[in-house]
């Protein structure tokens, strides 16, 4: 395990808490119940972003939400024993007045109250994320690649984390990204086994994939720059990878974001347009990179005023400490210009370079992998990760591992069968006789009647479960209640509060859904327009 970094203490993570479109079914009252609170695996589903931020040493956190739902946050924060815990950092929640359900990710930071509180590097997460990966290792491959050094004349670059969608976790429908990226420079010298630099490189192009789609269809082929090939002579397209929507990100990322209007979406506009800015320089000047660049350069890399690091004074030749690598620091004095020269007396405007945007590749999980990064939001992705998480031995090393898997205050009444291994049982959950559970998620506070069999099901708090019901890959929201011979098959999902009447029998159902949003209402932490322009693809001028 790395060590712990020195910037942790510098860095501050802003969750962004969406509306939770996708979840309309769950999520249809967000001023009483929002996508933060949705439960994963028996836990708010803020947890494993405030657990992230706990094992990656960060206390500095803002929780950004629309003002509707701040009420219930604010009392989750306070009463829920799994965020009470001393073990979190108590995040501030801050709901500004003029953030609706519809404000781009981009839009959102550009709101003056998150401004405020924006004082140095930061970190974006959504709240959907959920991730065993340390977060302090992410850390240190920033630092190391990507955050220049104290007294450099370079900026800071960016580090986001993308994931593949093609693993043993595999959800049908699950949305993907079309990334493009290029090798960083090779080291001579190994990487340690724990440390991120196999998995780093340059991102070079990234967009939707329906964007990718609406270019492929309208131009029959897919376009490439001469000025990509020209920089980069080998890239990688990938297209069944997906943005985790995890960005660390420096302080001069603000002016970018500030400068260019039309920016709404973090992922498509604000990484994609900086990646192509770092071959195309014909954008430099039309993003104001040049005078956003050459500020920060002037400002220690772009540090906030009031921000530090343990700085490296600048007499210490540091080539001169390695064992392992020899660099000569000894320029050559060049030759005098020629008299005849054209440019000579004339001084020559230095070209702006543009820090790379790092992407962090999360390797396949499977049976050999074992470190998962997700995102959960859609009901089949709850569903699949919570019986995941669910599978988890109680002395795994996994940081998201439950470690007591049925609730001491759970009443199990006798001749009862629960599989000890993949089961999650919630406080106060009543279960009565001849009931079956396998690989299922039981909420607290619920009452499972006689004889049901519940099967790769996710049942919330507070539901009443009627006997001799069979339910088979369904969700059940909190304080609903489901009547006597009801059998659910796969894909069913229950809305909150909702009473299923006695004897119902279908598959794929969702019963007592709330149609959702109107249509043009962009996806929950993404906008979904980007930037206009020629520039938009990878195509030659």
């Amino acid at each position: 395990m790395p060590s712990k970094s020195p910037l942790s203490h510098n860095f501050q993570a802003l969750i962004l808490c969406g509306p939770g479109v996708s979840f309309n079914t769950l999520t249809s009252t967000p001023e009483d119940f929002p996508k933060a609170l949705l439960p994963v695996a028996n836990r708010p589903m803020i947890w494993y972003p405030l657990d992230w931020c706990r094992r990656a040493n960060i206390s500095r956190i803002a929780l950004i939400t629309p003002p509707s739902s701040r009420r219930a946050i604010e009392d989750a924060l306070s009463r829920n024993p799994h965020l009470t815990s001393p073990d979190l950092h108590r995040p501030d929640v801050l709901a500004p007045s003029t953030l609706t359900q519809n404000t781009s990710t981009a839009d959102i930071i550009r709101i003056p109250e998150v401004q405020s509180v924006i004082t140095g590097d930061f970190i974006i997460l959504p709240c959907d994320l959920l991730s065993e990966l340390p977060g302090e290792c992410l850390l240190e491959a920033w630092m190391t690649h990507a955050a220049g050094m104290v007294g450099s004349s370079d900026a800071a670059g960016g580090l986001g984390v993308w994931f593949p969608t093609r693993s043993d976790l595999v959800v049908k429908g699950e949305e993907t990204n079309f990334l493009t990226t290029a090798q960083l420079s090779h080291f001579t010298v190994p990487s340690p086994s724990n440390f991120l630099r196999p998995n780093l490189s340059k991102v070079v192009y990234s967009s939707t994939t329906d964007t990718l789609n609406d270019i492929t269809a309208s131009k029959k082929f897919f376009p490439v720059r001469h000025g990509l090939l020209r920089k980069h002579g080998k890239i990688r397209m990938l297209t069944t990878t997906r943005d985790a929507h995890v960005y660390l990100f420096p302080y001069w990322t603000l002016d970018f974001i500030n400068r260019n209007p039309k920016f709404d979406s973090i992922s498509e506009d604000v990484v994609g347009w900086w990646a192509k800015a770092t071959w195309q320089d014909g954008l430099i000047p039309k993003l104001g990179l040049d005078h956003i660049l050459h500020l920060s350069s002037h400002d220690k890399g772009g540090l906030a005023p009031n921000q530090t690091y343990n700085k490296i004074e600048q007499d210490v030749d540091i080539a001169s400490l390695s064992t392992t690598h020899i660099s000569n620091l000894l320029t050559p004095p060049s030759s005098p210009p020629s008299p005849t020269s054209p440019t000579q007396g004339k001084p020559t405007k230095p070209k702006t370079a543009v820090p790379p945007f790092l992407c962090y590749l999360h390797p396949t999980f499977s049976p050999s992998q074992q470190t998962i990064v997700r995102r959960v939001d859609t009901t089949p992705l709850l569903l699949s990760l919570s019986l995941h998480l669910a599978s988890l031995p109680s002395d795994s090393t996994s940081p998201l591992a439950t470690k007591q898997k049925i609730h001491p205050t759970t009443t199990i009444a006798a001749r009862t069968t629960i599989s000890p291994n993949d089961v999650l049982i919630g406080a106060n959950t009543t279960i009565n006789q001849f009931t079956t559970i396998k690989n299922s998620v039981v909420g607290s506070n619920c009452v499972i009647g006689q004889n049901v069999k519940l099967t790769r099901c996710v049942i919330m708090d507070d539901v009443e479960i009627g006997e001799k019901c069979n339910l088979t890959g369904c969700v059940v929201g909190w304080r609903s209640k489901v009547g006597k011979g009801c059998k659910l098959g796969e894909g069913s999902e229950v809305a909150p509060g909702y009473a299923v009447e006695e004897g119902f029998e279908g598959a794929g159902e969702v019963l007592g859904g709330f149609e959702g949003l109107d249509e043009d209402v962009g996806s929950d932490e993404e906008g979904d327009q980007g930037m206009e322009g020629d520039d938009s693809a990878l195509d030659d001028d």
